[in-house]
């Protein structure tokens, strides 16, 4: 696949990605092209991954409740992650992307994303060191 054409096919995707519903569970080819995403990342690129993922989640009403991004923040950061993951892409993972592009080219690269977030997102969570919430299922069950 060329890279130019490959190139073009990310950035359509990336930009309708945010309008379509969530699809169904990610095929084998999404997970493994998330697979090769999550274990080629830099220090960078997770960065830029997971600000992604936190303007992504920033575009929901509850999220806009409680902070809204200035939409120039926005377009750098959508701006940065169309750049690291063309590069990831192109130069790492370029045969679970083809996988992609041959089985599910409407929703595939959309199913790797979310299953990314979500992988990243785990991720940061679990780097803590204090809980997400100081509370324990005793508390739950007590009220």
């Amino acid at each position: 696949m060329p890279i130019r054409a490959a190139s073009l096919l990310l950035s359509s995707t990336l930009l309708l990605g945010t309008l379509l519903p969530a699809g169904a569970q990610a095929s084998a080819a999404s997970d493994e092209l998330a697979t090769c995403l999550e274990q080629n990342i830099t220090a960078q690129d997770r960065k830029v991954l997971v600000q992604w993922a936190y303007v992504t989640l920033s575009k929901t009403s509850a999220a806009k409740e409680i902070q809204t991004i200035p939409s120039s923040k926005v377009k750098n950061v959508e701006a940065k992650v169309e750049k690291t993951l063309t590069n990831l892409v192109l130069k790492r993972c370029l045969k679970p992307a083809g996988q992609i592009l041959l089985k599910d080219p409407k929703n595939g690269l959309q199913d790797t994303l979310e299953t990314l977030a979500v992988r990243l997102a785990r991720s940061e969570l679990q780097k803590r060191s204090n809980p997400v919430l100081p509370i324990t299922i005793t508390d739950l069950l007590r009220r």
